[in-house]
């Protein structure tokens, strides 16, 4: 009995070195992993950084881009207000001269009518055609 007490003692300290070596091994892979999560959160760390700073140049030049957009619309609207001017200012041209030739028309008309040929017919043509071109002058001087 002695003999299986003895043996019994050395199959169990076999068997507590061999539990001891897996749990070692065991430990060993654990501890490996958590070193390479530890690399894996550090690296994570550096991109996230890295995100957040480009993250940040980006925002600053949308905002850029918008000031400069904002500033070249400012200057559009003042192009379109002068463009505008100009547009009334030639409609107000433009009805001074219909007016003028609309009144030239019809006293050629009336002249037309209440004149005969006279001798000197090409000479008042001309004198008409001076004096109606001095009131289309005038007329465009006052608007």
């Amino acid at each position: 009995m002695n003999l299986v007490v003895e043996i019994s003692i050395v199959v169990v300290a076999i068997a507590t070195v061999l539990m001891l070596l897996a749990a070692f091994k065991t430990l060993k892979l654990a501890g490996a992993a958590i070193e390479d999560a530890k690399k894996t959160l550090g690296d994570l760390r550096t991109e996230i950084l890295q995100i957040s700073h480009d993250a940040r140049e980006v925002v600053r030049n949308t905002n850029a881009v918008t000031v400069d957009a904002q500033k070249k619309m400012q200057e559009l609207d003042s192009l379109f207000s002068s463009v505008k001017e100009i547009g009334q200012a030639t409609h107000v041209v433009t009805q001074s001269v219909k007016e003028a030739a609309a009144g030239a028309a019809s006293k050629v008309k009336r002249n037309s009518r209440d004149i005969q040929k006279p001798e000197g017919g090409t000479i008042a043509a001309i004198a008409d055609g001076i004096a109606s071109t001095i009131r289309i002058w005038n007329r465009l001087k006052q608007n």
